[in-house]
């Protein structure tokens, strides 16, 4: 490959103290360092994927799911970066996309009272329950009106197979031979007799010792009913098919999800005689703060849009935060896929559980999953969170393909994409609304399984099919009386444009109407069309669009409720509902801990402690560089600690959050679960005032407390504080209170005078987040500047303006004559240098805009 060099433009603009314009925020999360995930545009084979890919840098290794064309890249160790390499496959032509293969986690549950007697969420006198009883009238699970087995996968940690109330119910591959090291089927597995091994690649399924993580969510989906023995699960004999996959990267959550859809599709094609009739899905796992929307997290629509192609609804649950996954974002729960379940937990007050997600568009049901009663190991437990509530529902897209009736049945499997998202809808039109739950979730409730069931066990079948309309988003024109920057500010009217997706039968005439009841948002034009829509395909209102005035006293950041009444030809109606966000926040102050210090200091806060906070390359939430707080390498942090670790300057606009990633492993109390010995807070000062604490969203997970002996010594005695093992996440302070104000951030690290070794507190990747400062006067470029390549680098250097600076941002884009935007920014620096790196591959034409801030 020839890699071409064209002019590189430098200029240098003097910029306000406030017009630090800092770089996006990177992914909120770690991963796999050397290995990526790449989607080809059309049907490409391993061997074509190859010829295409394969050189010294990148390596494909694996069709992790062929079907949908994506594979696995490996890169040579020290080759290249794994970010470099997605950059780089994004220019080739024949690549559709290609992100970071991003480590996740289980979704944390936490051990209940192991004496606990029944299983509320079924049923219990308050009627906070799903009605299971009632449900079971109609039917027990099983099979569906034709007699085919009904199949759910457990993409979990793995399961105890031999459990006595499991076992019956396991799914057995009767096309392989045990142990055999044959794949006796030809489905490309070997000795997959009950599911798969996506950790190991092969078919053996660990039993994991507590939590007991996979084993409880079988036993909610399909504990053996009526058997006289311990628990039942909501169908008493479905078919568990247990695929362990999960609280690990992408790519093994891929390739469980990979066998799951190949076993679907082999039972489609062969008419039931091969494969498996897998209906659901159910992943309890994910990433917290993800945003699933951004081009970092391609693969999961693909995902559950190629499964729901095969009649596969995936049921997943959100973050066990109390955040609003609307505005926060969270993977896989945020995604658009109209084939994903995003499921909340409730407790046993019909409520949703204080440190569950929720999300007026993004979160679909609330499910039963506060001290849940099911299988473990070693018989039966109670587990609490949010993976207790996905398997609820996975377990009812299960029972209601078993009391479908014989024209739902037809449906089906003339339709299996459709049909999949009626059972959807059953479930969500006909849940327990709940007052609690009203702006928490799309359905506005708590799954009624009963409800559902009698609603499917009556459908006599589309007679025509009906269409099946879905919104999928939105784009705000705001260029006519606004500064058309594509976002709906206060006293701006917007053309408002609305896609949607149909996933029934053709439909014509398509319409919608706009209403709102928001006091900041007015329709001004109510009325969409958007013609026909054939099957499968999408169609917008931009040549017919709704227009918006957002009142000038509306709050930035304010989220409108929108909804969408949308109807066809025929007679067709339907209820869509979304949020329009009035005003818009960026990125003002950031550091990725790539480029030094940068201003950062750090020291012992009390007399007669240590610091050991230091820029490390150890580990970081993105490469390379993170602050640690703890020695270097094996070396565990020494006790007697109170390092304090002391941002430079911010000055803090309105509607302000600061973000950091962070990992831990801290010292918690042997004795007492909730007390930690060793950890981390965060504190803020305002205008060179004292340091006070910080409440993260979400809360402090531990708290400081004198747990061992009178003699136990530390530095913060009774605080909320992170402590434990905690793996990369990002976490959130809301800054509101300090706009106008000049704040410096503190991470404090504390621990006490004896101790067992740990590793510390990891921080990386800290930035600001609000209302965009006001932007620097232009003026006059600087021409003192360098540009030298460094292998496949580039390094910039400059000299500093007459009147001095103390931070530079750069800027880079294609094009010759652009104004730098955040988007542009791909970082900063407090030296008059800036590397660039593997510029020289990636960006063969390039041109650079560097701004510099006064002291």
């Amino acid at each position: 490959m020839t890699i071409r060099l064209q002019l590189i433009l430098i200029l240098l603009f003097l910029a306000t103290p406030l017009g630090l314009l800092a770089q996006p925020s990177t992914p909120p999360r770690a991963t796999v360092p050397d290995q990526v995930l790449v989607r080809f545009n059309k049907p490409t084979t391993l061997g074509q994927a190859r010829r295409e890919l394969n050189n010294a840098l990148l390596n494909v290794s694996e069709a992790l799911v062929p079907s949908l064309d994506i594979f696995l890249v490996k890169l040579p160790k020290a080759s290249i970066k794994a970010a470099d390499a997605v950059a780089m496959l994004k220019s080739y032509p024949s690549v559709r996309w290609a992100q970071l293969d991003y480590y996740l986690d289980l979704r944390s549950t936490t051990p209940d009272d192991p004496q606990f007697g029944s299983q509320w969420s079924l049923s219990q006198p308050n009627d906070a329950d799903i009605d299971a009883p009632e449900a079971w009238d109609i039917t027990t699970g099983g099979t569906d009106p034709a007699g085919n087995d009904i199949v759910v996968a457990v993409v979990d940690n793995g399961c105890q197979l031999t459990h006595l109330d499991l076992a019956p119910n396991i799914w057995v591959n009767t096309g392989e031979i045990p142990g055999n090291g044959i794949d006796d089927d030809g489905n490309g597995y070997v000795d997959d007799v009950n599911g798969w091994n996506a950790y190991n690649i092969n078919g053996t399924i660990p039993s994991p010792n507590a939590p007991y993580h996979g084993t409880h969510v079988s036993g909610i989906i399909g504990a053996v009913g009526n058997n006289g023995r311990q628990v039942c699960g909501i169908n008493w004999h479905v078919k568990l098919m247990e695929i362990a996959a999960s609280s690990t990267s992408t790519s093994v959550v891929s390739r469980g999800y990979n066998y799951a859809l190949t076993q679907k599709t082999r039972w489609l094609a062969s008419g039931g005689s091969t494969g498996a009739n897998v209906v659901a899905t159910n992943s309890s796992f994910g990433q917290d703060f993800g945003n699933c929307q951004s081009d970092s997290f391609p693969i999961w629509n693909d995902l559950y849009n190629a499964m729901g192609a095969a009649g596969i609804l995936s049921a997943c649950a959100t973050a066990n935060l109390n955040i609003n996954v609307d505005l926060y974002g969270d993977v896989p729960t945020g995604c658009a896929s109209p084939y994903m379940f995003s499921v909340t937990n409730t407790n046993t007050l019909d409520q949703k559980y204080s440190a569950a997600g929720y999300g007026r568009t993004t979160i679909d049901i609330g499910a039963p999953g506060t001290a849940i009663l099911s299988t473990i190991n070693t018989g039966t437990g109670t587990l609490s969170g949010t993976s207790m509530s996905s398997p609820h529902i996975a377990g009812a897209v299960a029972f209601l393909h078993a009391a479908a009736s014989p024209g739902f049945y037809r449906y089906y499997m003339a339709h299996p994409d459709s049909a999949a998202l009626l059972i959807k809808k059953f479930l969500m039109d006909s849940v327990d609304v709940l007052a609690s739950m009203d702006t928490m979730t799309v359905s506005r409730g708590r799954v009624n399984l009963y409800r559902a069931a009698t609603g499917i066990h009556a459908y006599t079948g589309p007679q025509p099919v009906q269409p099946f309309l879905i919104y999928i988003n939105q784009s705000v024109e705001d260029s006519v009386t606004g500064n058309g920057n594509g976002a709906l500010e206060s006293g701006e009217t917007a053309r408002l444009a609305i896609t949607l997706c149909n996933y029934g039968a053709n439909a014509t005439n398509v319409a919608a109407t706009l209403s709102t009841a928001d006091p900041y948002l007015t329709v001004v034009d109510s009325l969409g069309s958007f013609g026909a829509i054939v099957t499968s395909a999408s169609q917008n209102n931009v040549a017919d669009p709704f227009v918006v005035l957002a009142d000038s006293m509306a709050p930035v950041g304010h989220i409108a409720q929108i909804t969408l009444t949308l109807s066809a030809a025929g007679g067709y109606s339907v209820v869509e509902y979304f949020n329009l966000e009035i005003g818009r926040t960026v990125v003002y102050w950031a550091d990725s801990v790539e480029n030094g210090e940068n201003g950062w200091t750090h020291g012992a806060v009390q007399p007669n402690y240590s610091d050991a906070w230091h820029i490390s390359n150890e580990m970081s939430a993105s490469p390379s560089n993170s602050w640690k707080c703890g020695g270097e390498g094996p070396v565990p942090y020494v006790n007697s600690l109170d390092a304090g670790l002391v941002s430079p300057p911010i000055a803090i606009t309105s509607h302000s959050t600061l973000y950091f990633s962070q990992w831990m492993d801290a010292e918690l109390s042997s004795i007492y679960p909730d007390s930690a010995l060793d950890g981390g807070v965060v504190e803020i000062s305002a205008n060179g005032g004292p340091f006070d604490a910080v409440t993260p969203v979400g809360g402090y997970p531990k708290t400081f407390r004198q747990t061992r002996s009178l003699s136990y010594v530390g530095p913060m005695p009774g605080r909320p504080c992170f402590s434990g093992i905690i793996n990369w996440v990002q976490r959130q302070v809301d800054l509101s209170a300090y706009a106008g104000q000049t704040i410096h951030v503190r991470f404090r690290f504390g621990s006490d005078s004896s101790g067992a070794a740990h590793e510390g507190w990891f921080v990386d990747d800290i930035f600001v987040r609000g209302v965009a400062p006001e932007p620097p006067p232009h003026v006059d470029p600087l021409t003192d500047v360098a540009i030298f390549p460094v292998g496949d680098d580039l390094q910039l250097l400059w000299s500093p303006p007459p009147s001095g600076a103390n931070l530079y941002v750069i800027y880079r884009n294609n094009f010759f004559d652009f104004m730098p935007s955040e988007s542009d920014s791909i970082g900063w620096t407090a030296d008059t240098s800036y590397v660039d790196t593997s510029a020289v591959l990636m960006h063969p034409q390039a041109y650079y805009v560097i701004k510099a801030v006064k002291p």
